[in-house]
């Protein structure tokens, strides 16, 4: 078990992988010996508490997955660009991130592995005292950000066509706020705290408008297909590693610290808004699965509808 950092340099070769797979250039995935080198990529932040703490504390050589690496990204997306690019063999990311690349690869989602409605939430400067005042959003494009904006503006009846979207990434997002380029934005942690920070304050998060985040745990189809009980072992581990967040949240901060640097105070505050477990995918994951395909449709991001109903692996996950 290992565990590693992308960079700026390695990134850039997994995004042209990821491109090259996308025009049919890239290589299959072959499937893997067992006890062969298994990769996951993550995002480098306290959501992906688990799987810090089950590298950090052997937890997959615990249950038979000795050879697991756990490499962290800069967020999700990257993470599942590495997947695509078939860089590593599982990823882990948000549901819009997950479909908004389903063209470009077969990817299998295992398992729920974090929820949370307060985890995302809507920074607004301080004269916005309600969300119809919001002339400018900030949202991350093809993200959970985008489809929690799109909803918060349906569930409100704020007309779309009177509010400008403005694309950014995450970290830009509290410096726009700060400067008046924008009047909110709607995203996942540290970004809302680090608004706040610098000047903002919270006006509500994703449960107010009746929206759930969830991380999803994906494979390559091709190594599944072979490694199906090494794929079980890494959830039955994930799944300890979720339980030791949940009940010592000190213990798993200092796990995050140890791979990825991120103070300990930064993990403890992001663990108070989120649910680390891993579970299998229920009728409300895919209810709102299929909701967040429409809106990427509605948006082109996406070609074609996607039935949610054959990509998620509902009953693989029985702990």
């Amino acid at each position: 078990m290992t565990h590693s950092i992308v960079s700026p340099q390695r990134r850039k070769l997994l995004l042209g992988a990821a491109s090259m797979l996308a025009a049919g250039a890239a290589p299959a995935l072959p499937a893997l010996a067992q006890g062969a080198p298994v990769i996951i990529g993550v995002g480098a932040d306290p959501v992906f508490t688990a799987f810090y703490v089950a590298a950090n504390e052997k937890l997959f050589a615990k249950y038979g997955a000795p050879n697991v690496t756990v490499q962290s990204y800069t967020d999700g997306g990257e993470a599942l660009n590495a997947l695509v690019a078939n860089q590593v063999q599982l990823g882990c990311a948000g549901e819009p991130t997950h479909i908004v690349r389903l063209s470009r690869a077969e990817l299998r989602p295992l398992a729920v592995t974090y929820q949370s409605k307060t985890y995302v939430k809507l920074v607004a400067r301080k004269a916005i005292t309600s969300a119809d005042k919001i002339k400018k959003f900030g949202i991350v494009a093809g993200s959970v950000s985008e489809y929690v904006t799109g909803l918060t503006l349906k569930t409100l009846n704020i007309d779309a066509a009177k509010v400008e979207m403005v694309r950014s990434g995450p970290p830009e997002l509290p410096a726009l706020l700060a400067r008046g380029d924008i009047d909110a934005y709607f995203v996942w942690e540290p970004w809302p705290t680090l608004g706040v920070q610098q000047g903002g304050h919270i006006l509500m998060t994703a449960g107010d408008v009746g929206y759930t985040s969830t991380l999803w745990l994906s494979a390559n189809a091709n190594w599944l297909a072979a490694n199906k009980e090494v794929a079980g072992n890494i959830l039955k581990a994930l799944a300890e590693a979720s339980e030791i967040t949940r009940k010592d949240p000190p213990r798993a901060a200092q796990s995050v610290q140890a791979i990825t640097r991120i103070p300990v105070p930064q993990t403890l505050n992001s663990l108070k808004d989120m649910e680390p477990i891993v579970r299998d995918f229920t009728d409300t994951d895919l209810k709102t699965a299929n909701a967040i395909g429409e809106f990427l449709l509605s948006k082109q991001a996406i070609k074609a509808p996607v039935d949610m109903s054959k990509i998620l692996q509902r009953g693989f996950y029985k702990g």
